[in-house]
């Protein structure tokens, strides 16, 4: 199964909620401009969520609860560095007895949280829902009820509270890589909501269409010396 959509069309929270009532399990892939991100799902219910843009890796948010000590976090990745398939951080915190299941669950589910309010920042962009063909697994997973994020993350929004990364807010979004002239007259002619025409048609259509004409000359601009122009 393969669901598509705009962002600006069907929220993130709304898609959410969708594949959440028909207990999905799969990756909704979200991007636009500036980020990508990626939102597991099992059965309808949140196992995690990827925004590198503006997620705090796990080592640094129990770093920064005073969980575990920078140099236990650096011993942790350097002893998995070489590892072919390195062992995910929270179960090498494990191995090493540095933190205990039920502390680390905390940390993860409190990272799930926080990144569900940043979904709250999206307003434009394309969602798309894939089943992989390999099921994905994770060592230390929230399986989180999408209704509990989408009611968090409303009450902290209604608190006052702000996603820490501000999204860039444009008014047409498919012209940011666009180096084409254009003007108000050709956008309101030719931008469609997922499509420019403009930037579509031949190199030589478009400098037709806005040649400027060239000005016709009134009799009364004839001086004397234009009867020695015969061509005029």
């Amino acid at each position: 199964m393969i669901l598509w959509g705009k962002i600006s069309e069907f929220s993130i929270f709304a898609v959410l909620q969708f594949l959440a009532q028909y207990r999905m399990t799969g990756i909704l892939e979200i991007q636009d401009f500036e980020e990508f991100g990626s939102i597991y799902l099992s059965e309808g219910r949140v196992d995690a969520i990827s925004l590198p843009l503006s997620d705090d890796l796990l080592g640094k948010r129990m770093m920064a609860s005073g969980i575990i000590s920078e140099e236990q976090l650096k011993e942790c990745l350097l002893s998995t560095a070489d590892e072919e398939s390195p062992t995910p951080l929270g179960v090498a915190l494990l191995q090493r007895g540095y933190t205990d299941r039920k502390t680390l669950q905390e940390i993860v589910n409190s990272q799930i949280y926080d990144q569900a309010l940043e979904l709250a920042n999206w307003k434009s962009g394309t969602f798309r829902f894939v089943v992989p063909e390999q099921p994905f697994h994770f060592s230390i997973t929230p399986s989180i009820e999408v209704q509990s994020l989408l009611l968090d993350a409303s009450r902290r929004l209604d608190e006052g509270e702000r996603p820490r990364r501000e999204k860039i807010e444009v008014e047409y979004e498919i012209c940011l890589t666009c180096t084409l002239p254009c003007s108000e007259e050709i956008k309101s002619r030719f931008l469609k909501s997922d499509v420019c025409l403009w930037r579509s048609m031949p190199t030589i259509a478009r400098d037709h269409m806005f040649l400027k004409p060239k000005r016709r000359r009134r009799k009364d601009d004839i001086d004397e010396n234009d009867h020695d122009l015969t061509f005029l």
